[in-house]
């Protein structure tokens, strides 16, 4: 079982396009970017880095992982630190729509598994669940949760071969073009609020730049309209992130209702997260809107 867990976690670490490559370039490699990108799937998906750097000269990376809370995007900031640079620029994604939540889940957990020699990230990941204790040092443990699923990658990466999904991959932007055209834009209207564990972990996104001489954005990409009604108190919530900001002088980008974008379905694969169409669109606004600051 050592064996094959040797055989695994180094066939992902040799992957060199997709999402392993990524986190092999957030945990394992030394790294000079000056702008770094954190957050949820929707900093990931929402923000292409080349298209950015192309516009305003930045030489950036994109951080975001699926299901980041502003918790798990600070330890993916200080996973990274522990190897590469001081960006800076950090532009994090505000996820007004799920701040109300815990800080505590982490989402796909097993992609983290080969990473744990990363002495920051298995500190801060054992925390929130005890369980990576065994996932670092018990294969018979941790295997079953990786699976085939995991098998498959480590093989590519082993034999120098790409998955078709790995080419949407650039410099950590997952470049979305795949519309499944099913319904995915139901709406569950709910009053949301800023969770103190959000509160308490952007907190220490403010403090990290302050200390860092990093200088922290705020954004909020655009949302499709009918999710406008889907958190009633929407304007309300994004109103405290902005007095955050504002009494912060951090610079806060909000484009959830642009309505040159957020009006179109088709720049939309869901009500939250965008279409490559739609992101390429949204990232010249953000390019525009950095250009025009006075750093």
């Amino acid at each position: 079982m050592y064996s094959l867990q040797w055989f695994i976690y180094n066939g992902l670490q040799r992957n060199t396009e997709g999402v392993y490559n990524k986190y092999s370039t957030i945990f394992l490699s030394k790294n000079n970017f000056n702008a770094l990108i954190l957050g949820s799937s929707r900093a990931e998906m929402h923000l292409d880095v080349n298209l950015l750097d192309s516009l305003t000269g930045l030489n950036s990376f994109n951080a975001g992982v699926s299901g980041a809370s502003t918790r798990i995007a600070f330890i993916v900031l200080r996973s990274y630190l522990q190897h590469s640079n001081m960006p800076k620029t950090i532009f994090l994604e505000i996820d007004f729509h799920i701040s109300h939540l815990k800080t505590d889940t982490i989402f796909n957990f097993p992609r983290y598994f080969c990473y744990l020699s990363n002495p920051v990230l298995y500190s801060e990941l054992k925390k929130i669940d005890a369980r990576f204790i065994q996932f670092k040092y018990n294969p018979f443990y941790s295997l079953p949760f990786s699976g085939i699923n995991y098998l498959s990658p480590a093989l590519h990466g082993w034999l120098g071969k790409t998955a078709k999904y790995d080419m949407y991959y650039r410099n950590g932007f997952f470049k979305n073009t795949v519309n499944d055209h099913y319904d995915h834009f139901d709406v569950k209207k709910f009053t949301g609020f800023i969770h103190p564990e959000t509160k308490q972990y952007l907190d220490s996104f403010l403090v990290f730049s302050k200390n860092n001489n990093c200088k922290l954005v705020f954004t909020i990409s655009p949302i499709f309209k009918n999710a406008e009604t889907e958190v009633l108190n929407k304007q309300a919530i994004i109103e405290n992130f902005k007095q955050i900001a504002n009494k912060n002088r951090v610079e806060f980008h909000d484009f959830s209702n642009d309505t040159s974008i957020s009006n179109h379905k088709y720049y939309f694969e869901d009500n939250y997260h965008m279409l490559y169409s739609g992101a390429r669109k949204y990232t010249k606004k953000i390019a525009e809107q950095y250009n025009n600051i006075k750093f």
